[in-house]
């Protein structure tokens, strides 16, 4: 996960952990509980995964990946 520039406006600092514990999913698939953190500091933000495939593929959410 990571940001560049400033925080957007509407960031919210104060969530949860920075360590998940998850179930292990497909290969290359992140856990569930990343994507709802992320959302989470930043509502209705702009997001972009790498490496996604066909799998990770998400609403509001804009996804590149050699897969794709």
């Amino acid at each position: 996960m990571g940001r560049k520039g400033e925080d957007p406006p509407g960031c919210n600092h104060s969530i949860s952990s920075d360590v998940i514990f998850s179930e292990r999913r497909g290969q290359s698939q992140k856990p569930e509980e990343l994507y709802e953190m992320i959302e989470e500091l930043v509502p209705n933000g702009k997001y972009l995964e790498i490496f996604g495939r066909k799998n990770n593929l998400r609403d509001y959410w804009v996804t590149i990946g050699n897969e794709l």
